[in-house]
């Protein structure tokens, strides 16, 4: 980068370290001086200034200029995302115990203001009568998997969760009937996530997509796509927005399918603890 080379100044003469510390110190006065200019305030001269931008592998001067407006703007723009950045370096645990809860309140109500009822109920109605159903993720994402597989498990709908393209178990499973796959990507652009979307729609799998509306590539693949809240942050807490946005979507599903068949899975309950009660008197 070109704010980098500046702040190095490796094998700058003591004419281009005054040049380079004058962008540095006045990069938006710089992008509108001419080579001479920035010569006079650099106090060297329009030669040394285009000698500098040869070193720093500049065609010319121009674009030097075009190249420093860039990052300029790219700057700002981090500074401008740092600032809505929920927690900082000068956030005391007190501070993140307050702003957490904000953080889940604000994914939660953005993704609820973000539902297309409509979709929900044909997604419902869809996995109600699904036999076998697979979720698809990788890294965080196959974690929201697993742990949604475990609780459509507990209502007994058969559930794996999926890294990626597994074309044996497929295939050895198409003829089953009503098959459902969810596919769940952050972007909504993930190659593997788009790949394996289309793979299982060539073999004829009901397609549920759930994830970000960067890009409407995974959607196009999908019979029916879940749009979840993800805003853009720098650290690590960008994950945090969609991880809350794209759980909670898991537990409206799983939730409307208990409560389709509530009768059942309250004797299933029920039938759960008397169990755990017989063994364990039968454990001692």
């Amino acid at each position: 980068m070109l704010f980098e080379q500046l702040e190095e100044k490796r094998g700058f003469t003591t004419s281009e370290i005054q040049i380079a510390n004058y962008i540095l110190e006045n990069p938006l006065e710089t992008v509108e001086l001419t080579a001479s200019e920035l010569g006079e305030k650099s106090y060297t001269s329009k030669s040394t200034v285009l000698r500098l931008c040869k070193k720093l592998e500049f065609p010319g001067y121009n674009d030097l200029l075009r190249k420093l407006e860039l990052e300029i703007n790219e700057k700002n723009r981090l500074m401008a995302l740092l600032d809505k950045e929920p927690v900082n370096k000068d956030s005391s645990f007190r501070d993140i115990v307050n702003i957490i809860p904000s953080v889940y309140d604000k994914a939660i109500t953005n993704t609820k203001m973000m539902l297309d009822y409509k979709s929900m109920n044909r997604v419902i109605t869809q996995l109600k009568k699904t036999e076998k159903l697979d979720i698809y993720g990788l890294g965080i994402t196959y974690s929201c998997a697993t742990a949604a597989m475990f609780k459509f498990l507990s209502i007994g709908i058969e559930c794996t969760a999926q890294t990626g393209i597994n074309e044996h178990y497929i295939m050895a499973t198409k003829k089953q009937k009503n098959r459902a796959a969810i596919i769940v990507s952050f972007t909504g652009e993930n190659p593997t996530m788009i790949k394996t979307a289309k793979y299982l729609k060539g073999v004829g799998t009901y397609i549920i997509g759930i994830g970000g509306t960067e890009s409407d590539k995974l959607k196009r693949e999908c019979d029916e796509y879940i749009e979840v809240y993800s805003k853009q942050l720098i650290m690590s807490m960008e994950v945090l927005t969609p991880f809350i946005s794209i759980t909670y979507i898991f537990d409206l599903l799983f939730s409307a399918l208990l409560v389709s068949d509530f009768d059942s899975n309250l004797k299933y309950s029920l039938d759960v603890i008397d169990y755990e009660s017989i063994f364990e008197r039968n454990s001692y």
